[in-house]
């Protein structure tokens, strides 16, 4: 994928808190973040329409400069062109800040379902019963009403059985805009981070408890 770069200059310091924006340049190490966008293509597979959702609370150059990007694409989802004839769907894009300099980088965009909730919007992360910490990748297939109604759980990550479980029942409470064609919501697809932090205060016992 194409990165964009841009000078934000006292953009990028909205973001960083207090403590990191007092440390000396060298210190400051760049992080991302994620910002939801909402796209419209016409019957020729064109973009049609940007609207960032939370662009009012964004400072100026960087909601322009996500402007730009969104503008020339590309995009990760779906891969066929043709499948976004007539497409309204939310773009989940990932944004690296780079403090010590003033920039900023796309690193992806990706079209899927966007989540109704702000606080879900972003990598989730939950504190556990157990010993066990890490992240998950987490696919749902969202349902034409906006729910995760077949919630997947990377196999490949080492996490105990109880974990899953508990994702999985959390997952299948939000709530999500359902993409549509030609007006019609359809079902789709939402991938996320799902980051875990252990909470050793309980015994492993009390992973049967809802998040």
């Amino acid at each position: 994928m194409k990165n964009f770069c841009i000078y934000l200059a006292l953009a990028v310091s909205s973001f960083a808190s207090v403590a990191i924006a007092d440390e000396p340049a060298a210190m400051k190490k760049p992080y991302s973040i994620v910002v939801w966008a909402d796209l419209s293509f016409d019957d020729k597979s064109q973009l049609t329409q940007i609207t960032i959702p939370e662009k009012d609370s964004l400072p100026k150059p960087f909601a322009s400069y996500l402007m730009s990007a969104i503008a020339t694409g590309p995009f990760n989802k779906p891969e066929n062109a043709e499948a976004n004839k007539q497409l309204e769907s939310g773009l989940k894009i990932i944004v690296e800040i780079d403090p010590a300099t003033s920039k900023a980088r796309v690193l992806s965009q990706d079209l899927m379902p966007r989540p109704t909730r702000v606080e879900q919007q972003s990598e989730p992360v939950f504190r556990v019963k157990g010993e066990w910490s890490g992240r998950i990748l987490v696919t749902c297939a969202i349902s034409d009403k906006g729910r995760c109604a077949k919630p997947k759980i990377n196999q490949s990550t080492n996490a105990p059985a109880e974990i899953p479980k508990i994702l999985l029942a959390t997952l299948g409470s939000w709530r999500f805009v359902p993409q549509k064609k030609a007006g019609v919501a359809v079902d789709g697809e939402f991938t996320t981070w799902v980051t875990i932090d252990a909470d050793t205060t309980m015994p492993p016992a009390t992973f049967d408890k809802r998040i």
